[in-house]
């Protein structure tokens, strides 16, 4: 998901001909190559958290992002949550179980 200035001009053995007006053409959206950093979990309770995140580098997003995927998991129960849209990056976990340790991980997606 890169922009790059395309112009073209004729060689032969008359010499260089007149150079085309600038192109800009942009690349297609590929998946991400990186996941969201600095994941924040705040405003701990017995049985909720919230969970933040900063969002990925524009240079690694690789088009806008879309949507995130939080997955979370304990030795007796696994989700994941569909978060639709870039803007969104933050979750309430609700009903959790006191005294259970809990694995989050969050992926983020472009259209592709």
């Amino acid at each position: 998901y890169t922009n790059y200035t395309v112009t073209v001009s004729a060689y032969n053995d008359v010499g260089t001909g007149p150079t085309s007006d600038n192109r800009i053409q942009q690349t297609e959206q590929a998946a991400p190559t990186s996941s969201p950093e600095n994941i924040i979990f705040s405003s701990v309770e017995a049985r909720s958290i919230k969970i933040s995140w900063d969002e990925v580098l524009h240079s690694r997003q690789n088009g806008p992002i879309t949507g995130y995927l939080l997955n979370y998991t304990s030795t007796t129960f696994s989700d994941i949550i569909n978060i639709i849209g870039g803007e969104n990056r933050s979750y309430t976990l609700t009903e959790l179980i006191p005294y259970t340790t809990y694995n989050v991980t969050v992926w983020n997606w472009t259209n592709k």
